[in-house]
């Protein structure tokens, strides 16, 4: 296998996470990138350039992440995450637990949609106030709400890690700037808590973080 996208976290942290607590042999290919200005999306990307405009890119429609397997391309970083965690049995024991993993990962994305309209308020005291309330009050209510669809024995869903484990521990660990403000908002969600730290803890998981390239974003 080998997962292709640049040399950050971003869409593709998710999947290279999966591939970590799965023990799983992969490519870890990364196209440069440069960043002039967030703001504009201004980014230096020559090689992923180059490999877009000689056609190298069109089965995964130009876009990164893709997942190269078994001579197919696999595109959308939500589309690799749940390959894989099939593949490694990471999607429950039957239909209803995959399901549910899935709905789960589904609210978490509306989390990260959210947080995003938060990250476009205008510089300045709008967007403080926003992320002020953002991390002190929205996801810490959030994250409340979703604890009552969470398994009580340290798992999400059913009674081993899933995909849906994963991506709640990417989300409060790797996704947000504001590590201590992720942190802290579930600090009243128990069974939010142990998900999390049972992911911190496993070996595979702890060594990636140890050895993964340190990029800027």
């Amino acid at each position: 296998m080998k997962l292709v996208y640049f040399n950050g976290r971003g869409l593709a942290e998710t999947s290279r996470l999966v591939l970590a607590y799965a023990g799983a042999d992969y490519e870890d290919f990364r196209y440069p990138l440069e960043i002039i200005d967030w703001k504009t999306y201004n980014f230096v990307r020559e090689e992923f350039i180059a490999d877009r405009d000689a056609g190298k890119l069109k089965l995964s429609l130009n876009k990164v992440p893709y997942l190269y397997v078994d001579s197919e391309v696999i595109a959308q970083s939500k589309a690799i995450e749940r390959y894989l965690a099939r593949k490694f049995n990471l999607m429950g024991d039957n239909e209803l637990e995959a399901a549910k993993i899935d709905s789960i990962c589904e609210f978490v994305r509306d989390y990260k949609d959210a947080y995003q309209g938060v990250r476009r308020l205008p510089e300045g005291t709008e967007r403080d106030e926003g992320m002020e309330k953002w991390f002190n009050e929205t996801l810490p209510s959030r994250l409340v709400d979703l604890q009552e669809i969470l398994g009580e024995n340290g798992y999400a869903v059913g009674e081993r890690c899933s995909l849906a484990d994963i991506v709640l521990y990417s989300f409060l660990t790797q996704f947000f700037d504001n590590k201590e403000g992720a942190r802290n908002s579930y600090n009243n969600c128990l069974r939010i808590r142990d998900i999390v730290d049972n992911v911190a803890n496993n070996e595979n998981i702890r060594n990636w973080l140890e050895r993964r390239p340190d990029t800027p974003f």
